[in-house]
């Protein structure tokens, strides 16, 4: 029973959401990631190169990064905040590279559209595995397309994880964005993937 009932899902976020401009932008970014880059036989580095073109065009990265410095984003200098920008996105892509390649082949079925705050929707979807997981990805129009402004998964939100763990950082250390970029190269440096070719 349970089978058929994620068979009906899937045949129906095929059918009734296929004309949802929203799904559709969520649903073409992640066919680009996943069959594309993840599923392909390309080096890793062509993965990486490519993976961060995809992913910076889909996410409003530099909005996030502003609002997870807070604050601290008003004070900042123009140098510090193009320089935390640029760490935070390579972090940032470094982080979500990894977690996609952990795909072997779930499906992604979406459950519909909401409204959110400031004219902004959330696309709700769910991973197939053997534990389905919860994905909302939360969209910010822009032009003729959307920017991905957020993704929660299980209720934990992207945004406001960094947002939380970089304000307790600054709090450490003299509220000084230097030292956040800093740290968040240090990171990129030591990175290590989790997932293996």
């Amino acid at each position: 029973m349970k089978k058929l009932v994620l068979f009906l899902m899937m045949m129906f976020s095929a059918t009734a959401w296929a004309a949802n401009p929203a799904i559709d932008f969520v649903d073409q970014l992640s066919h680009r990631i996943l069959d594309d880059i993840v599923s392909t036989n390309k080096t890793k580095e062509e993965k990486e190169r490519l993976f961060h073109d995809v992913f910076t065009e889909g996410l409003d990265l530099k909005g996030v990064g502003q609002f997870v410095l807070g604050t601290s984003w008003k004070k900042a200098s123009e140098e510090e905040r193009n320089d935390f920008l640029t760490a935070f996105t390579d972090l940032t892509v470094k982080t979500w590279a990894d977690r996609f390649g952990a795909y072997d082949g779930q499906q992604i079925v979406f459950q519909g559209v909401r409204n959110a705050e400031r004219g902004q929707l959330y696309v709700d979807s769910v991973i197939q595995d053997k534990q389905p997981v919860e994905v909302i990805w939360r969209l910010r129009p822009s032009k003729e397309t959307y920017k991905i402004v957020d993704i929660i998964v299980e209720g934990v939100s992207m945004a406001s994880t960094y947002r939380n763990d970089y304000r307790a950082f600054l709090q450490q250390n003299g509220n000084s964005v230097v030292a956040l970029t800093a740290e968040l190269n240090r990171k990129i440096k030591e990175f290590q993937p989790t997932t293996t070719e």
